[in-house]
């Protein structure tokens, strides 16, 4: 499928209506599969309740689109994981906001600039940062750092849908540094708690 049909069906306003679009959508693609998945009619309904209630707080034509890019793209039935993932990816694209992976290179790269004199690609960015606290991004490792960094950014998407100061830098005079450089005692105990836990 190209496109071309799926753009020309009107996108239904009301959540409900949608969510059975798309599985009317999903069923003539791939019907064998579809029939598998949804081999009755409670197995269907239970379907279509669970997509609903994780997919409604997405705008209609967000979750439309994603699902035709899945049609076009793929050969096997979408998970709703799938298509969380897709509507996710689309909503970072249109957004401009990098990878969780390119957002870390970012905010580790910062070196000796202050973070509010540098210029982020996304305020998600700095704000992930803010989180794990510059000093530890800095100074340890990418293996004990890089994970907590990831986990502060997905966090970050998923609150973004909420607060809106997420898409904001702070103004200069504002800015606060969470964390100082550890004392020695400190240092020594973050140490051997590494070793204990990776060696």
């Amino acid at each position: 499928m190209n496109g071309q049909l799926t753009s020309k069906i009107k996108i239904p306003k009301g959540q409900v209506e949608l969510i059975n679009l798309i599985f009317a959508e999903l069923e003539i693609t791939f019907h064998n599969q579809f029939h598998k998945a949804f081999p009755d009619e409670e197995t269907l309904t239970l379907a279509k309740q669970l997509w609903l209630a994780k997919l409604e707080k997405y705008q209609n034509e967000l979750v439309f689109r994603a699902i035709d890019k899945i049609i076009e793209t793929s050969k096997y039935l979408p998970s709703l994981s799938a298509v969380l993932n897709q509507i996710k990816e689309l909503k970072m694209s249109e957004l401009n906001i990098p990878s969780a992976n390119s957002a870390y290179v970012e905010a580790s790269s910062l070196g000796e600039t202050s973070p509010l004199s540098f210029k982020w690609s996304h305020p998600f960015v700095y704000h992930a940062g803010v989180k794990v606290g510059w000093y530890r991004l800095k100074t340890e490792s990418e293996f004990i750092i890089k994970n907590e960094y990831l986990e502060a950014y997905e966090e970050i998407l998923e609150k973004s849908e909420h607060e809106e100061s997420l898409l904001l830098l702070p103004e200069k005079n504002k800015e606060v540094l969470k964390d100082k450089p550890l004392s020695s005692a400190k240092q020594k105990a973050r140490l051997e708690s590494i070793k204990k836990k990776y060696l």
